[in-house]
C-alpha cells in the first residue's frame, strides 16, 4: 500500500486550513448599524450608520437604502462601483450621499441633508451580495424642531407688569416656564396655550404677572426632553413700566392731613376768638349770597325770555316761508292762465286766417265768372253782381271779436 510523502500531507492540510479559513471569514461578514436612535433636528444635515464587520471592502457590493415609513421608499442605490439613484424616491433627490472614499473600509453610512419632520422613521441598509444571514440592519431617525422664545410686555395688573412669552414650531410639543433671575420657576397666570398646525408643529405661550425685583430680569424657557433641545429669552422690564408703589401715597396723604389737622385747629381757635367778627362776616356772606341769588334769577328770567322771543321769531319765520310759499304758487298759477290764454288766442288767430283765405278763394271765383245767372232765369247785371258779392262778405264772414290778452 502506497502513501503519500510527509511533506504533500502537510501542504494538502495548510491548504485546505486557508480555504476553510477564507471561506468561514467571508461567511461571517455581517451589516452592522447602531443601536440608539439617531437625532436630529429640521434643517440639520445627519449621517445614518451602516457598516460591515469585519471592515471588508464594499466598493463592488450593492448597498440599498429604503425608507420603512407607512409603504418602502428608494431612498439611495449604490451598484457598480456608482450612485444609481434613477427611481429614488423624489422627496430625497439631491439630498443623499454615501461615503465614497470610506467604502473601501466597510463604511455604508448615508448622509442625508437637511432632513425635515416627514423624513423620521426607520431605515434599512440592506448588502443582498452578502453570503450571511446578516445582510441589512435598520436605523431609527427621529427629528424634531425648535425655535427661540420670545418675550413682549402686555401690561400691567395690580402692582406688577404682565409678561408673554411665545414660541412656535416646535416638535414634539413642548414645555414652558418662567424664571427670575436667580433660577427660581414663577407661577404663571394659567396653564400654557398650545396650538398645532398643519404640519405638526407646535406652538406654546404663556403668561405671567411678575413684581418689581432688585434686577427685573426675567427668562422664560422652552424644553423638549425627548430630543433634549432647550431655549431661552431673557428679558429686563424698566423700572417706570412698573406701577408707582403705594408708599410715596400713604405718605403723601398722610401730610395732606396733618397739614388739614393743624390748618382746622387754627381756624377752630381763631373762630372762637373773633366770634363776633365771624358772625358779622358770614351775615355778610349770606347777603351777598342772597344778592347774587337774585341776579342768577334774573339771569333766568332773561334767558326765559329771550328763549321766547327766539321761539316767537322762529314762528315768524315759518309765516314768512308759508306766505312765501303760497305767493309762488299763485305766481305759478297766473303763468298757466296766461299761457291757456296765449294758446287759445294762437288758436283765433288760425281761424281768422283761415277765414280769411277762404274769403280770397270766393272773390276769386266770382271774378273769374262774369255772368251769372239769377234765380229766375235772368242775367244779372255787373252792379247787382257787385252788391251780391259784398252782401254774402257781410253776411258769411261776420269779424270775431277779440279779447286782449296779457303779453306773457
Amino acid at each position: 500500500m502506497k502513501t503519500f510523502p510527509t511533506s504533500a500531507v502537510w501542504c494538502f492540510g495548510i491548504l485546505f486550513i486557508s480555504v476553510s479559513l477564507i471561506t468561514t471569514g467571508s461567511s461571517e461578514v455581517q451589516v452592522v448599524g447602531s443601536a440608539d436612535r439617531v437625532d436630529a433636528l429640521a434643517g440639520d444635515d445627519v449621517i445614518l450608520p451602516c457598516s460591515l464587520k469585519p471592515n471588508v471592502s464594499a466598493k463592488d457590493m450593492l448597498v440599498q437604502w429604503t425608507g420603512l415609513n407607512l409603504k418602502i421608499r428608494n431612498v439611495h442605490l449604490y451598484r457598480q462601483g456608482r450612485d444609481s439613484n434613477e427611481e429614488q424616491f423624489p422627496s430625497y433627490r439631491g439630498r443623499t450621499s454615501m461615503f465614497h472614499e470610506e467604502l473601501k473600509n466597510g463604511n455604508v453610512s448615508l448622509k442625508l441633508n437637511r432632513v425635515t419632520l416627514s423624513d423620521a422613521g426607520s431605515y434599512r441598509c440592506f448588502i443582498p451580495t452578502l453570503t450571511s444571514q446578516m445582510k441589512d440592519t435598520t436605523v431609527q431617525l427621529f427629528v424634531g424642531a425648535v425655535s427661540q422664545p420670545v418675550i413682549s410686555i402686555v401690561g400691567t395688573k395690580d402692582w406688577g407688569v404682565v409678561l408673554k412669552c411665545e414660541s412656535g414650531g416646535w416638535f414634539p410639543e413642548p414645555e414652558m416656564e418662567w424664571l427670575d433671575s436667580s433660577g427660581t420657576i414663577l407661577p404663571a397666570d394659567g396653564p400654557p396655550e398650545r396650538h398645532r398646525d398643519s404640519e405638526d408643529r407646535y406652538t406654546v405661550r404663556r403668561h405671567v404677572t411678575v413684581d418689581k425685583t432688585d434686577t427685573n430680569r426675567f427668562t422664560c424657557r422652552v424644553q423638549q426632553t425627548e430630543i433634549n433641545h432647550l431655549k431661552e429669552t431673557e428679558i429686563h422690564v424698566p423700572d417706570d413700566v412698573f406701577p408707582k408703589s403705594q408708599v410715596g401715597l400713604i405718605v403723601g396723604l398722610s401730610i395732606l392731613l396733618a397739614v388739614v389737622v393743624l390748618t382746622a385747629s387754627a381756624g377752630v381757635y381763631k373762630w372762637r376768638k373773633h366770634t363776633d367778627g365771624l358772625q358779622g362776616e358770614l351775615k355778610n356772606v349770606k347777603i351777598e349770597r342772597d344778592g347774587l341769588q337774585g341776579e342768577l334769577n334774573n339771569v333766568k328770567i332773561e334767558r326765559d325770555k329771550l328763549k321766547i322771543e327766539r321761539d316767537n321769531v322762529k314762528i315768524e319765520r315759518d309765516k314768512l316761508k308759508i306766505e312765501r310759499d303760497n305767493v309762488t304758487r299763485e305766481r305759478d298759477n297766473v303763468k298757466i292762465e296766461r299761457d291757456k290764454l296765449k294758446i287759445e288766442r294762437d288758436g283765433l288767430h288760425g281761424e281768422l286766417k283761415k277765414l280769411r283765405e277762404e274769403n280770397t278763394k270766393a272773390e276769386e271765383t266770382i271774378q273769374s265768372n262774369p255772368i251769372s245767372t239769377s234765380p229766375g232765369g235772368q242775367q244779372e247785371t255787373d252792379s247787382q253782381k257787385s252788391e251780391g258779392i259784398e252782401g254774402m262778405k257781410m253776411e258769411s264772414f261776420p269779424a270775431p271779436e277779440m279779447e286782449t290778452l296779457p303779453e306773457g
